[in-house]
């Protein structure tokens, strides 16, 4: 008898184990399955953004405007724009010269292309914009420019300097334009901008 009441104060002197709620069991259950589901969404979402929500942009643009409009290659930073009515056509691309931009017009050597645009109306008044950078003084940039365009038949028509930038206008049969040398707002390059259109 003395061994069960030892047995039974034991049993009272020994905290009881509570049993889990099991709406706690559900609420880490619903927490789980929304952080999975907040997962999934996500990489669902990029895929559509990705496949099929290109081609709603591109018709967007093309229902508002009436400008067919190319954006595949937006990863790579370049987009076309298409008027239907006239044929009118503008790329914009980035870090690549336009490969119909004119042979014969010199491009400063080891400089990169930061930027460029380049449009034309039914393959006929073509037009480039194309912006460059070096860590060459402008001095030598300005020079460069001074000696190589005439070597390659373009005409200096005029020249423009101020605030440290340096502007020659230039022609060369049915191509006018210009090509500016400067230092960069932050003085650390030299930037190179060259427009040019076909009349």
């Amino acid at each position: 008898m003395k061994e069960l009441s030892m047995a039974t104060k034991k049993a009272e002197n020994t905290p009881s184990k509570k049993s889990t709620n099991p709406l706690v069991f559900v609420g880490v259950g619903c927490l789980a399955l929304l952080v999975l589901l907040g997962i999934g969404g996500t990489l669902v979402m990029k895929f559509f953004a990705k496949n099929i929500g290109q081609d709603l942009v591109e018709k967007a643009i093309e229902s508002k405007t009436g400008v067919k409009t190319n954006i595949e290659d937006l990863e790579k930073g370049k987009m076309t724009f298409t008027d239907s009515k006239t044929g009118a056509t503008v790329d914009i691309g980035s870090n690549s010269v336009p490969e119909d931009f004119p042979k014969d017009f010199p491009l400063y050597k080891g400089a990169k292309v930061t930027s460029s645009l380049s449009g034309a109306q039914a393959g006929e008044n073509n037009g480039y914009w194309l912006t460059m950078s070096t860590l060459d003084a402008a001095d030598k940039v300005v020079s460069f420019y001074k000696t190589e365009l005439p070597k390659n038949g373009w005409t200096l028509e005029s020249t423009f300097a101020a605030n440290e930038m340096t502007n020659y206008g230039v022609s060369k049969g049915t191509w006018k334009g210009s090509v500016s040398a400067g230092k960069s707002d932050d003085q650390s390059e030299t930037q190179i901008i060259i427009i040019l259109g076909e009349e």
